[in-house]
């Protein structure tokens, strides 16, 4: 089964990694290079749903690792489960609660999702008559998606829909721009970004590196 595979595949990756590899950051500002074995392993599952096999080149995307040891974060608008890794989810709980004490109310829409789950998104929309490419508006590529990773998380706020852009004139949003940072969590889709993404103000990243304790409240 597909899932089987995919697990026993990232248990063998992870136990090749060189020991400079796994010493890495687990949200490193800048993502290292791959194992040869994962990057098939992703080429081999894009072949099948039929993505170009240029299409993250020409998106200045690079493969991604899948994310492990991971934990609770605060649960989603519908009460479901949300995991990060652990000191991703830690930096989200410390930023939430500084948000509270500023009247701000976060909450979580989508945090961790792996890559056979990223798929099955997409051979679903397949299913239902959408083009590839009309997928792919939507939905990440498998293997580059930084949901994968489990240091990226969408977030909104009462009173605006999951995943809308109506959330960049939010309170919230207004605060997380000043303060994220503080925490270590960055936009990652800004307006013009080099992805080609559409804008959205509603994912942020955790990078390990660029929080400021010293400022964080």
């Amino acid at each position: 089964m597909p899932f089987v595979r995919s697990a026993c595949l990232a248990v063998m990756i992870a136990a090749a990694l060189p020991a400079a590899l796994a010493a890495e950051p687990l949200c490193p500002s800048t993502w290292p290079a791959q194992p040869a074995a994962w990057v098939a392993h992703i080429n081999e599952v894009n072949r099948g749903l039929g993505i170009p096999p240029d299409y993250a080149a020409k998106h200045n995307l690079v493969p991604l690792p899948e994310g492990s040891d991971l934990a609770q974060a605060p649960r989603d608008v519908y009460g479901r489960k949300v995991e990060m890794v652990a000191p991703a989810a830690a930096a989200l709980k410390r930023m939430f609660a500084a948000a509270a004490r500023d009247g701000v109310k976060l909450e979580t829409v989508s945090g961790f999702r792996s890559m056979n789950y990223q798929s099955g998104l997409i051979r679903r929309k397949l299913k239902s008559g959408m083009s590839i490419q009309q997928a792919l508006t939507i939905n990440a590529v498998p293997g580059y998606s930084e949901h994968q990773t489990g240091c990226a998380i969408d977030l909104t706020t009462p009173g605006v829909p999951a995943a809308d852009g109506s959330f960049e004139h939010s309170k919230a949003f207004a605060w997380l721009q000043q303060h994220g940072a503080d925490y270590g969590f960055h936009l990652s889709f800004p307006p013009g970004n080099k992805y080609g993404y559409e804008y959205e103000p509603w994912h942020w990243r955790y990078v390990a590196a660029e929080q400021h304790p010293a400022r964080s409240r």
